[in-house]
């Protein structure tokens, strides 16, 4: 399912609240107002709440301001649209949020759905505040740095006024390109697969891809979707195109008899570990609890590399200043 939202709509912000668009539509990226929406909305189904009232309840806690994309949705859903269609039209959701919860509302499933994208987007933003704070201090050293450092020579007359200016821009140019970059909506592109050919960089990155395939198999299949069901959306959940390219053969391996767990060992989807947690799972009837402890042990696996990421940045960033001192 491919859908171009229109221009100016409006999204949920990390915040929980909504936020216009200028020219063309940009996603936001995963928030704490996310997770709390998507936990809200799993809460009041499983307690008996239909998702149009549980919408309504979500907007009202919301500023006057914020609520009219939450309470068009509603409406559209109490009108007999589904939470996916009428969630993407308005902007509240993302185009692969609404791939998942649009399978999963045929097998009537949602809440489950909506649990583990708030489990998803709780992680994840975890991660990014993390990051944040740790990038916080160095970060300003060396803004400071490159600001402070030059202005004895500034003074003394050996660098014009222009020529300081100028330094100052490029940095602020820098500065923005990262930061739209880091809020740039997540598209598949040929970068990843770059990096899958690197010995060094190229580990990481299969981690997590392998993870973000397995988790969404495991959120579908748990909700009540058929295995080749769920397939065709988590493979289009993936960055790499090489990796998209062989794990859609997993579908086929299914349909000419490979068990599952056989077929996802097979295109390397998963490794030796996995392959014999899947497979006891899939011999004894648990395959779904089995999908649960895989997504569990590679998500293990790419917390650990993050965590080594929020180590290593701070000091990559240390070392710049220092860098910086010594050039001076």
């Amino acid at each position: 399912m491919h859908v171009q939202l229109p221009l100016g709509k409006l999204y949920l912000n990390a915040d929980g609240g909504m936020k216009k668009t200028l020219g063309e539509h940009r996603y936001p990226r995963q928030g704490a107002g996310r997770s709390a929406f998507f936990r809200a909305l799993a809460r009041y189904s499983q307690v008996g709440m239909t998702l149009d009232r549980g919408l309504e309840q979500w907007a009202e806690q919301l500023p006057l301001r914020n609520r009219s994309p939450i309470q068009m949705t509603a409406r559209q859903v109490q009108s007999g649209q589904t939470l996916a269609d009428a969630g993407l039209k308005n902007g509240v959701l993302l185009p692969w949020e609404a791939r998942l919860l649009a399978v999963a509302s045929v097998h009537g499933r949602v809440d489950r759905v909506l649990d583990d994208l708030a489990t998803y987007h709780e992680g994840a933003t975890d991660w990014w505040k993390r990051l944040r704070m740790r990038l916080l201090f160095p970060g300003g050293i060396l803004i400071l740095g490159f600001l402070a450092l030059p202005l004895p020579m500034l003074i003394s007359g050996q660098l014009s006024v222009q020529a300081y200016l100028l330094q100052n821009l490029l940095l602020a140019a820098a500065l923005v390109s990262l930061w739209r970059l880091l809020k740039a909506p997540r598209k598949p592109h040929r970068f990843p697969d770059l990096i899958l050919r690197s010995r060094t960089l190229g580990k990481p990155v299969w981690q997590y891809q392998r993870y973000r395939f397995i988790q969404q198999l495991a959120c579908l299949y748990n909700a009540g979707v058929p295995v080749l069901d769920t397939l065709p959306i988590a493979v289009s959940s993936c960055d790499s195109a090489l990796l998209r390219s062989r794990w859609s053969k997993i579908s086929t391996a299914i349909r000419e008899g490979s068990g599952v767990s056989e077929a996802l060992h097979q295109h390397a989807a998963l490794d030796d570990t996995g392959y014999a947690l899947v497979h006891s799972g899939e011999a004894s009837g648990r395959l779904g609890e089995m999908l649960d402890h895989e997504t569990r042990r590679l998500g293990q696996g790419v917390a650990l590399w993050q965590e080594g990421l929020v180590d290593w940045l701070p000091r990559l960033a240390y070392l710049l200043v220092l860098l910086l001192l010594l050039s001076r």
